[in-house]
């Protein structure tokens, strides 16, 4: 019998009935079954969750992305790609999310080190990993999140034509940079590689989301280079958060409904002010 026959059968028997708060009944797969698999087997925790998928058995760390995300989502979540460029405020909460979604393979970009400075908002960034490589830290994170997702860290600053090497084997990318120098020829990677990418910047309690679909006008064109906004006004924690969920709510949109926002987010926390502006 063919071992994915097998594997597929051995998931079946496997499965528990669980009654969601709606009252409706769902398959899941344990954790702990999907982690017992994989030792015996050897089979890497995603085949193992795809299997399982595949009938129509939901693996229970997503029951609480069920009824929003659907099998066929979850699915689709484990098999696509998210290129994340810039893992310190935004994306260190934007890597997590993707992860605990989901999200079967995230790239993730930069050459930083955790400093001091970071503490007050960068969700990996503690007294413990003060001087350490934010790439390498994601991973490990990553690794105690999620173990079904592969996280490809790139430990050094990507420019140019690096990124559309990067840009041209993943489904979408997320601009979680920091200032404004580099953030063109992110958006310039995005379009030449046929990708959306899902944007963001903060400052102070003011910041922007919204995803440049390939060949259209995005932030990056608008604002230049140089200074940031952000320098003068700071970055606090509630602020680069909210940016970082409304990032990740566009990737899913765009993943698994075909549906980026075609306006960008405008916000201010100050006021509760928020305005959707097309470019």
């Amino acid at each position: 019998m063919n071992t994915n026959v097998v594997l597929a059968h051995a998931i079946k028997d496997a499965s528990e009935s669980l009654t969601l708060p709606d009252g409706n009944k769902v398959s899941v797969l344990t954790v702990r079954a999907v982690e017992a698999f994989s030792k015996a087997e050897g089979t890497p925790f995603i085949d193992i969750e795809k299997a399982a998928l595949e009938q129509e058995i939901l693996p229970e760390r997503y029951v609480r992305n069920f009824s929003l995300l659907s099998m066929q989502n979850q699915y689709k979540l484990l098999n696509s790609k998210v290129f994340v460029v810039g893992l310190g405020g935004l994306g260190g909460h934007v890597t997590e999310q993707l992860a605990r979604l989901g999200v079967g393979t995230i790239v993730g970009a930069d050459g930083d080190f955790f400093e001091p400075t970071n503490l007050n908002r960068q969700l990996n960034a503690t007294m413990d990993f003060l001087g350490e490589k934010k790439a390498k830290r994601t991973e490990r994170r990553l690794r105690t999140v999620n173990p079904t997702v592969n996280f490809i860290s790139v430990d050094h600053f990507l420019r140019g034509d690096a990124l559309i090497d990067y840009a041209k084997h993943v489904d979408i990318v997320v601009d979680c940079l920091g200032g404004l120098d580099n953030r063109l020829d992110l958006q310039h990677a995005a379009s030449v590689c046929s990708v959306p990418l899902v944007t963001a910047a903060v400052a102070g309690l003011s910041g922007y989301v919204g995803t440049v679909m390939p060949g259209k006008t995005g932030p990056a064109e608008l604002l230049g280079t140089g200074g940031a906004a952000e320098d003068v006004l700071g970055t606090p924690a509630p602020a680069v958060a909210m940016a970082a969920s409304l990032q990740v709510n566009e990737v899913i949109k765009t993943l698994c409904w075909n549906k980026p926002s075609e306006s960008f987010l405008f916000y201010d926390l100050m006021d509760m002010n928020f305005e959707n502006v097309t470019l």
